[in-house]
């Protein structure tokens, strides 16, 4: 049966990412006409890009680089993530809090990640200190607006009839609030991930010698463009990876009822 399933319908298998394979695909055909049209010195092509990648790999400054800033980004993001989320819990929570801090927050969102990296150069000097300062900074209002938002939007009904029946403080912590506060900022978490990622290569590319920004720089200066469509394929790839095998596994884990499908499937029947 399965060989006969097979031959009536051989894309079967990849119906679940035949909607990101067509987009690739589309993307990566328009990257090459633009690549024939502008030439490989302005806009090298998918081919010559890869041939860089692999290049980067043998010598090894692929996964040195890629180290140094995934050290950056993860250490960042974790701090903006619990400072974050906490501080917006308790802002949500006390109202006079959430007046008292509001103003810092929006200082923190209106400033662009830019003036944080020439602060944190007057402040800090070179190294690993800059990249964790301005994506920490730049990260955090995200994390502290969709806390607020979260505390906000609490289901109160829920909350009046589970003490109505007397659940326990622990139930109502991980069937009630964890669920609730962890769907409502995942799309925040999947948003300052992306942003993380850029802060990073742009904080590495103007104040470190280490990094996938600094041989993205190192790669201009030597109009190397090949090289830099490779580390910017890196960056995009890394956005990626970072969504689809860490946080949307862990959101499969921690909220499974949002995964949940129907029995039947009409396509199935006919």
């Amino acid at each position: 049966m399965s060989l006969t399933l097979w031959s009536k319908n051989p894309l079967r298998p990849l119906k679940p990412i035949l909607p990101q394979l067509i987009s690739l695909g589309i993307f990566l055909f328009l990257w090459q006409l633009g690549a024939m049209h502008y030439g490989s010195v302005v806009l090298p092509s998918p081919r010559e890009t890869a041939i860089a990648l692999g290049r980067l790999t043998m010598t090894g400054k692929l996964t040195d680089a890629l180290v140094t800033t995934s050290f950056h980004l993860l250490a960042a993001f974790t701090l903006a993530v619990l400072l974050g989320i906490t501080l917006g819990i308790t802002a949500g929570i006390k109202l006079w809090f959430h007046k008292a801090i509001s103003p810092i927050i929006s200082a923190l969102q209106g400033i662009p990640p830019i003036a944080w990296i020439v602060l944190a150069l007057l402040w800090f000097g070179t190294g690993n200190a800059v990249p964790i300062f301005t994506i920490t900074v730049a990260t955090l209002p995200i994390m502290f607006l969709s806390a607020v938002e979260a505390i906000k939007t609490f289901p109160t009904p829920l909350l009046e009839m589970a003490s109505l029946f007397r659940t326990p403080q622990k139930v109502l912590l991980t069937d009630l609030y964890f669920p609730h506060l962890f769907s409502s900022i995942f799309p925040s978490l999947v948003a300052g991930l992306g942003l993380s990622w850029r802060v990073a290569v742009m904080a590495e590319l103007l104040s470190s010698e280490t990094g996938i920004g600094a041989e993205l720089n190192l790669a201009r200066i030597n109009l190397d463009t090949d090289e830099v469509m490779a580390w910017i394929a890196i960056v995009v790839f890394s956005i990626w990876v970072s969504e689809y095998l860490l946080l949307r596994p862990l959101r499969r884990r921690l909220a499974p009822w949002q995964y949940i499908q129907p029995t039947t499937d009409i396509t199935d029947i006919n």
